[in-house]
């Protein structure tokens, strides 16, 4: 059954990794050149306020550094609608943090059961269920970030044309990476405890 399992992980990491390829492949498709952001006349005026109160410093400050931007306000206009949407998330780089993570502990966790499969010794089957875990976490956190970000951009849709659309992958291959894992995990488990 340990080694069902450890085949079942491998098949679950292969539908993972077809998922990432054709994300990626997605990612590098030749896309039409942004058009520039326009900045409001009212952000510019603020930044250009906030500069001009400022304390010009040293003994031979000139009026016309007091009107230089700092390096905030520089950011606020002419930050790219990535990074302005990157910003405006809730939890900023959740999303670069569960694409990194969630390959990186299934491919760790496959690992450490190949080793319990090997030597038969449960402290490996132990450690590879708790890292099968985080990987799940971090795919259900991928998941549900991608999701927000789908809808968010659908509503940015309607309202304006935005910057491309976040990459997700088809509801098939999705459903067979979830039914893998969680075949997967209900192996793991089973053999953890020694049913």
């Amino acid at each position: 059954m340990a080694v069902a399992a450890l085949l079942l992980w491998l098949c679950t990491a292969a539908i993972g990794s077809y998922m990432l390829v054709t994300a990626v492949h997605a990612g590098n498709a030749e896309r039409e050149p942004e058009e520039p952001v326009p900045v409001s006349a009212e952000q510019i005026a603020r930044a250009v306020a906030a500069a001009s109160r400022a304390p010009a410093k040293g003994r031979g400050a000139q009026p016309e550094a007091q009107a230089r931007l700092s390096r905030n306000d520089r950011d606020i206009i002419f930050a790219p609608p990535s990074l302005r949407q990157a910003r405006s998330e809730p939890l900023p780089g959740m999303k670069d943090l569960a694409e990194f993570a969630h390959p990186a502990l299934a491919m760790i966790g496959i690992g450490f059961w190949l080793g319990y499969v090997v030597s038969r010794d449960r402290l490996f089957a132990v450690i590879g269920l708790g890292i099968l875990l985080g990987a799940i976490c971090a795919g259900v956190s991928l998941f549900t970030v991608n999701t927000r970000a789908a809808r968010r951009a659908a509503a940015e849709a309607d309202s304006a044309p935005a910057g491309p659309a976040p990459l997700t992958a088809s509801p098939v291959v999705l459903t067979l990476h979830a039914i893998g894992a969680t075949l997967t995990l209900l192996f793991a488990v089973l053999i953890a405890v020694r049913v």
